[in-house]
């Protein structure tokens, strides 16, 4: 491969997280970067495949599955866009990363940066006990 291919950066990337963890990972918020991928990847077959299944489904049908498809990517950018947040400030750090850094590299500075850019919030907040109180005894 190239010097400078996406591959080369994602090893990178993953390199740098290894070290420290990133927000998204702390906050429990990778699995929408993860959801992103598959329905903008799904979005986008179902719009370029549709010119093949012109004939055999017929043209409604062919129109129907294109527009889907461009509905699910356009719902898919709001989405994530919208749930993806700083625990504490609540910024949108998905949007910020593709308006500052650029649709090809805001993934990887998701998958590295490790505060949030408004407020610095580098931990995860802080949840309930998970633990159950007993009813009737307590133990001694």
């Amino acid at each position: 491969m190239a010097p400078g291919c996406t591959y080369n950066v994602l090893r990178n990337c993953e390199e740098k997280v290894v070290g420290g963890v990133s927000l998204l990972q702390r906050t429990n918020q990778l699995w929408k970067i993860y959801v992103f991928v598959g329905a903008l990847v799904l979005g986008c077959a179902a719009t370029l495949l549709q010119g093949f299944l012109y004939e055999p489904l017929g043209k409604e049908v062919a129109i129907k599955i294109a527009v889907a498809g461009m509905a699910l990517i356009i719902g898919t950018f709001l989405w994530t866009g919208h749930s993806i947040r700083c625990p504490k400030c609540q910024r949108k750090i998905f949007y910020y990363a593709l308006t500052q850094k650029g649709f090809f590299n805001c993934f990887a500075w998701l998958l590295q940066e490790e505060t949030c850019p408004q407020c610095g919030q580098a931990e995860a907040p802080r949840t309930a006990s998970r633990r159950r109180k007993t009813k009737g005894l307590k133990r001694p």
